[in-house]
């Protein structure tokens, strides 16, 4: 006991400092496992326990490594421990936002976001805060040692890590808490980094299903989309993906919504085919890849030009097709990206910026919702004598609270909490009314008639319910599905499938069946006229995928090993093309 002392001496006279730092990871995790919705007690002591330990050991290593190699001003280190916690903090808005982690797919989207948030006060004081926690923390518990202490402390710290990394400590959990707690072990950084130097899964583009593929692909019951006889022959179709879209955000699904608040979203519910869909993404351009193509892997289907597109198809069979948006076209090098779905035209804030009438209404992420709605009737009305696809791309609602300022428009307000001031609900109450406003301008132009077909859906769920948590709770599964909803002239009689694993993966069938098109064999989705189709649904997250059907759902890492894994992630990196 003696010598096992003396061993972890030099790490107890930093335990202090270790103990107090580890804190925020803590945090991190414990909201972590709220957001994954594990509810063991027993699993979240653990979990948050083992997270204890990992972070103390990482912090243990980089501070001892750092005094080893001469590094003992305080103020110095102190400024590290503060950049060590934005990561973490970035890891935590994510979570916040998008349940997941902070990776290297987020990376991408730092380009181009607006970023005058970090000018609030409150951002601008738990930034200060933070700062002053660490500068305190450091110059009352940070104790410097000689350079062979700090390297025995930096070997006990390693030696407690490498043991953590070749032993897995939550294998006795039931799945998926096993994977969830695994996932939220490690510090961000270091998974972040990791995210950076794994292997990429790369895409299997074929005209000829391996016969393995063809096997697991029959089990889960997909590339077999089937059109169903709904279809007519429309020659103006217009996509509209609404940013954020919830069913949360609609009176129809939450009752603490406003019924006034959700009038335009609650009307198309009410009087033409719709349901809500699951989503299998986290952000625009994933959304809008996985409705184009059917396909789960939106990476690897914007990687590999989009060997499945609907868009493509519509191309194929005449339609002129043509991306609407009111954020900057080339925001992740979307405009180069949504030619290569198919879309002919891809418009946004570089173009309106040149068009007098509208380059004044540009402001934040991007031109007003309505001013977009008006422009694309105008541009479906040059077009009126071609067949022609329109997607549409709405901006007002983006996270955290919506468009702070709507410039000289107006809109019937809402005489309710949390109406009168930025927040999402409020966003979405006026972007309903703008989508009304369209409908209305499509009848004025005499473009809303039998040949017309509406699709109106979201991109990606909005999951951030600050500063408005009240108007969620209880919270319901079905706050986090976006809505779907089909207009035409007159409406179809036909109604979609209400099935809870109806999801963002069935658009592109529908519009095929309802165009009446054939359907390529390689989509993962079934029209949601298809009621009797038994559906799997596939979210593909930064690094692991979770697959569920009628039968339960199961949770993976893209690295897995297990054989049972392995041939789903072969299929899910299949793209089977005529």
């Amino acid at each position: 006991m003696k010598q096992l002392r003396t061993f972890l001496a030099p790490a107890i006279n930093q335990a202090s400092l270790l103990l107090i730092a580890s804190l925020p990871a803590l945090a991190l995790t414990a909201f972590g496992l709220y957001q994954l919705q594990v509810t063991s007690p027993g699993v979240w002591i653990y979990t948050l326990l083992m997270r204890g330990v990992v972070e103390f050991a990482f912090l243990g290593l980089c501070l001892s490594v750092l005094n080893a190699l001469g590094l003992k001003n305080k103020w110095v280190l102190a400024i590290l421990l503060y950049i060590y916690y934005l990561a973490t903090t970035a890891d935590f808005v994510l979570m916040w936002y998008f349940k997941e982690r902070f990776g290297a797919k987020y990376l991408d989207t730092l380009q181009g976001g607006d970023y005058n948030f970090l000018t609030d006060w409150r951002i601008l004081s738990y930034l200060i805060l933070f700062l002053l926690f660490c500068i305190g923390s450091v110059r009352r518990w940070f104790t410097p040692q000689p350079r062979r202490a700090a390297w025995h402390q930096a070997g006990i710290c390693a030696l407690v890590l490498l043991l953590l990394t070749l032993v897995n400590p939550f294998v006795f959990l039931t799945k998926p808490n096993d994977f969830f707690a695994r996932y939220l072990l490690p510090p961000s950084p270091v998974y972040t980094i990791s995210q950076l130097m794994a292997t990429p899964i790369t895409a299997h583009v074929t005209n000829t299903l391996p016969t393995d593929v063809a096997a697991t692909a029959e089990q889960y019951n997909v590339f077999n989309a089937k059109n169903t006889g709904i279809g007519k022959n429309y020659t103006r179709v217009i996509l509209i993906a609404s940013e954020s879209l919830s069913a949360k955000y609609m009176h129809r699904f939450n009752p603490l919504i406003p019924a006034e608040a959700s009038r335009g979203f609650d009307s198309l519910f009410e009087n033409y085919p719709s349901t809500t869909l699951k989503t299998v993404t986290l952000s625009t351009l994933y959304g809008l890849t996985v409705i184009f193509s059917s396909h789960p892997f939106a990476k690897l289907t914007y990687e590999n030009g989009y060997p499945l597109s609907f868009v493509k198809v519509l191309q194929a069979h005449g339609f002129h097709t043509a991306f609407l948006r009111g954020a900057h076209e080339d925001y992740m090098h979307e405009n180069e990206l949504f030619h290569q779905a198919g879309f002919e035209v891809v418009r946004g804030w570089n173009f309106f910026a040149e068009q007098p009438e509208y380059a004044k209404y540009l402001d934040w992420w991007g031109m007003l919702d309505r001013k977009l709605f008006e422009y694309a009737a105008d541009y479906l009305k040059e077009h009126q004598k071609e067949k022609t696809f329109l997607t549409l791309l709405t901006v007002d609602t983006h996270v955290p609270l919506g468009r702070a300022d709507y410039l000289d428009l107006n809109y019937e307000e809402i005489d309710s909490q949390f109406y009168d001031v930025p927040t999402m609900p409020r966003a979405f109450a006026r972007t309903g009314q703008d989508l009304t406003y369209f409908l209305q301008l499509l009848k004025q132009k005499n473009l809303l008639d039998a040949r017309t077909l509406i699709l109106v859906t979201g991109d990606h769920p909005s999951y951030s319910n600050t500063p408005t948590n009240k108007l969620f709770k209880p919270y319901r599964d079905v706050f986090d599905r976006i809505p779907f909803a089909i207009i035409t002239v007159p409406a179809l009689k036909k109604p979609l499938v209400t099935d809870t694993l109806a999801s963002q993966l069935d658009v592109a069938p529908t519009v095929l069946d309802l165009m009446n098109l054939p359907q390529p064999k390689g989509f993962f989705g079934h029209s949601l006229f298809e009621a009797n189709a038994a559906r799997s649904v596939f979210d593909i997250k930064e690094d692991y995928a979770v697959v569920t059907t009628e039968n339960g759902r199961q949770v993976f890492p893209l690295n897995s090993r297990r054989p049972a894994d392995k041939k789903l992630i072969d299929l899910m990196r299949t793209y089977w093309v005529d």
